[in-house]
């Protein structure tokens, strides 16, 4: 766990990075489409692909930040994930230490031998209802 834990942290930074990054470099290309969009000396075609390029830049930026978001809250889960683990190996020691770790066990031993007992007995019922069933064959027997 404290290696997909160390694992996350990198690749959360990477994306954190990258983000950062990306977001300098979008804002100018931003800037630029948005000059292009208010100039009265833009053509159409300007326009449009002005308008397609902010969309996109913002389409990927969103895109980036929804993967972080994501890998931030994997890593959270993660993180509870190794929270529980050890509490659960706090609960099991203290559990061995008290001996009703031993306790449990000795009770399911129990528990599986009294299963096969059922088991059994079901047997030998189904065998004398069956006995039971045939004995006008049995004539002798009786």
């Amino acid at each position: 766990m404290d290696e997909i834990l160390k694992l996350l942290e990198k690749v959360t930074k990477r994306a954190q990075k990258a983000v950062d990054e990306n977001k300098h470099s979008a804002s100018k290309q931003i800037d630029a489409y948005e000059n292009v969009l208010r100039s009265r000396k833009s053509s159409e075609t300007q326009r449009v692909r002005a308008m397609l390029g902010r969309m996109l830049e913002y389409d990927r930026l969103e895109r980036l930040s929804s993967q972080l978001s994501l890998l931030y809250i994997l890593q959270m889960f993660a993180f509870k994930v190794k929270i529980l683990q050890i509490s659960v190996e706090n609960i099991k020691e203290q559990l061995a230490k008290s001996g009703l770790l031993e306790k449990t066990k000795d009770i399911e031993e129990i528990k599986k031998n009294i299963d096969k007992l059922l088991i059994l007995l079901e047997a030998q019922y189904e065998a004398m209802k069956q006995l039971g069933e045939n004995r006008e064959d049995l004539g002798y027997v009786s």
